[in-house]
């Protein structure tokens, strides 16, 4: 008797070894942005002595992570800029300007992905082309892979994170106003779901 049980508890744990051993995807998944999981955020300083923050509220993006081959990884977001926030509303009206964002002009903000690097074992570097205010420029950008969950009915769920730095003036963005800083510092929370489905290529 207690040679069978020994024997059931040694199966049970080799069993649950071999499952906790099985990565939760092994091809390439497509994980869409969920809003309400994920930060859009940037700061900048104003008369060299405050720190303004804002985000924006309002975007979509897609994020094909291959956890096989992350070079293969592809990454594309869309930022709606009329949907600034600094929790100023005249302030607001001046970053939608055409001294600033010219949102009438130029909607939205985009990022699209043209390289991916993994650094390190949680960290890919992605290179692409970001536009604003119909400006693009290139661009790398360090990405923390915070995790990846199947949780119920919700399907595959990633985080990821980045910080980065970038002058305004490379966009045209308030060009020659020396009363901002022309570094802003751009913080992303990504929260990301996908079916679990493979990703077409």
């Amino acid at each position: 008797m207690k040679n069978k049980l020994f024997l059931r508890l040694t199966t049970f744990l080799f069993a649950a070894q071999l499952f906790l051993s099985i990565p939760l995807f092994a091809q390439p998944q497509t994980f869409n942005v969920r809003k309400e999981d994920s930060h859009i955020g940037f700061a900048i300083y104003k008369w060299k002595v405050f720190k303004e923050e804002g985000r924006f509220k309002n975007f979509t993006g897609a994020i094909v992570y291959d956890p096989k081959n992350p070079a293969a990884s592809q990454v594309e977001f869309t930022v709606q800029a009329n949907s600034i926030d600094s929790r100023n509303s005249d302030r607001d009206g001046a970053l939608r300007s055409k001294e600033f964002f010219n949102v009438a002009q130029y909607p939205t903000l985009g990022f699209k992905s043209r390289q991916v690097e993994k650094k390190g074992a949680d960290t890919l570097l992605v290179t692409g082309d970001l536009t604003m205010r119909g400006v693009t420029k290139p661009i790398t950008i360090p990405v923390k892979l915070l995790g990846v969950n199947r949780v119920g009915d919700m399907g595959l769920l990633a985080g990821f994170e980045s910080t980065f730095v970038i002058n305004r003036e490379d966009f045209d963005i308030a060009r020659g106003w020396d009363i901002i800083g022309k570094e802003a510092t751009v913080h992303l929370m990504i929260g990301a779901g996908s079916s679990g489905r493979q990703a077409s290529r």
